[in-house]
């Protein structure tokens, strides 16, 4: 997720990214079930990892067939 830039074209007015936009975006992520690695500000960008899903084994009797 990418915002403003940390300083405008003039030169005179610096941005930074808001807390209620981080809040946001991590409660978004969180909602999608994704787990956060890193989570970087820097000026008007704020850039958050994620990490992979990882994939439990299945239970055995998950009711599926049964292997001959």
């Amino acid at each position: 997720m990418t915002a403003a830039p940390a300083i405008d074209h003039s030169g005179s007015r610096r941005v930074r990214a808001s807390e209620r936009a981080l809040r946001i975006a991590l409660k978004a992520v969180q909602d999608a079930g994704l787990p956060v690695d890193r989570v970087s500000v820097s000026g008007g960008q704020i850039e958050i990892h994620c990490g992979g899903i990882a994939e439990g084994k299945p239970k055995k009797n998950d009711g599926r067939l049964k292997q001959w």
